[in-house]
């Protein structure tokens, strides 16, 4: 099997582009062959397309014929693809001779405001046009079955690495990410005036002039000193050594309608969580008990829910550990590897197999038929 995987890349900063290129180095692990479909900066894509563009049907049609690909997964957040067209391009490209699957990203459970409604909107066209839709949470999954009637809707869990297990050095929290207003650190920077004694970092990088400077201005007037920014894109080895000091980590969104890889890098450590009931991001911190859900745009909440998961720390760590192991990223692969096998079998049973398929199964009935005479 051959799978198209459209999607960013390294070396933009982008979480979706280094999710992406990891889930397809663990489909190489089960012998799933990939093709990177990249942006126009994604430099270590096997093929660069303009996401955004009208001509993304053909360009994909030209990839899926040169390299033999049976079926396309798109990675999919509406601000990668044509915006101002409402995903018109992508939701045109879907029409391939192969099946199509989309990862959704963003699942908006709620249409509270015009953009809601918008982005709701695409979601339910893009489900309309793909052959199966992958979601990383339960309630997302449902969500698409229930208020688009696509029954073709799966779970697939983020992934999480198999790390050494943390083992608590003492009281620092770690908000990490891709900073915005619906990442509520302005929240989390005001509860740290009630935690004398812990200490905070938030690394990341901010998406607006006008965030990065509210941040800072709350980190000024923190009364504790127990703050520090780092705001800029995070590369990888100042990540890690972010989350080898972290004993918590916290999620104090306001807006959430992802699940959060960020959440995925805590978990693989065994680091409990503080979540917000915002969004999906909830989700696997009550389903496994492995940290505290809290009030949203609280910092009082956000406090006293890192005091009970620093008092009561084993008990959330051994959550975060069993979630840890269901998320394992070979099980995401092989979880992928099922979403395939059976979009592609009720793709054929209703177009039947491509030609080259039925010369790739006439030839192996033939090698059967061979093997059986000399087995005579």
């Amino acid at each position: 099997m051959k799978v198209g995987m459209v999607s960013k890349y390294p070396p933009e900063e982008n979480g979706v582009g280094i999710y992406s290129a990891r889930l397809c180095e663990e489909l190489a692990e089960i012998g799933i062959g990939t093709v990177r479909i990249g942006d126009s900066e994604s430099a270590t894509a096997d093929y660069r397309v303009d996401l955004k563009s009208l001509a993304l049907k053909w360009r994909l049609k030209g990839i899926v014929e040169k390299e033999g690909i049976d079926l396309l997964h798109i990675q999919h957040i509406a601000s990668h693809y044509s915006k101002l067209a409402l995903n018109a391009n992508l939701l045109i490209a879907m029409r391939q001779k192969v099946p199509v699957i989309a990862t959704l990203h963003e699942v908006h459970t709620t249409t509270h405001t015009l953009r809601d409604r918008a982005l709701s909107w695409i979601e339910g066209m893009i489900a309309r046009k793909a052959s199966a839709i992958i979601a990383h949470t339960k309630q997302q999954k449902e969500h698409m079955q229930h208020r688009h009637g696509k029954k073709e809707s799966f779970l697939a869990y983020m992934g999480t690495e198999q790390a050494d297990v943390h083992k608590l050095k003492g009281r620092n929290i770690l908000l990490f990410g891709m900073l915005n207003y619906g990442k509520g650190a302005e929240y989390l920077i005001r509860a740290m005036n009630e935690l004398p004694g812990y200490k905070l970092i938030v690394a990341g990088k901010a998406v607006s002039r006008g965030y990065e400077k509210l941040l800072r201005e709350e980190a000024a007037e923190n009364k504790q000193g127990n703050v520090m920014l780092d705001i800029r894109w995070i590369p990888e080895d100042a990540k890690e050594k972010y989350l080898e000091e972290a004993d918590i980590m916290a999620f104090p969104y306001v807006w959430a309608p992802y699940q959060s890889a960020a959440m995925h890098n805590a978990i693989s450590r065994g680091i409990p969580l503080v979540a917000t009931d915002a969004g999906a991001i909830d989700e696997v911190v009550k389903g496994y008990i492995c940290g505290r859900v809290v009030e949203q745009r609280s910092p009082k909440a956000l406090a006293a829910g890192i005091k009970a998961v620093y008092g009561n720390y084993e008990t959330y760590q051994h959550g975060a550990l069993k979630y840890r192991k269901e998320a394992a990223w070979a099980r995401t692969a092989e979880r992928h590897a099922q979403i395939y096998n059976e979009t592609l079998q009720e793709h054929y049973a209703k177009h039947g197999l491509p030609e080259r398929r039925r010369a790739d199964k006439e030839i192996a009935e033939a090698a059967k038929d061979e093997a059986e005479m000399f087995n005579m």
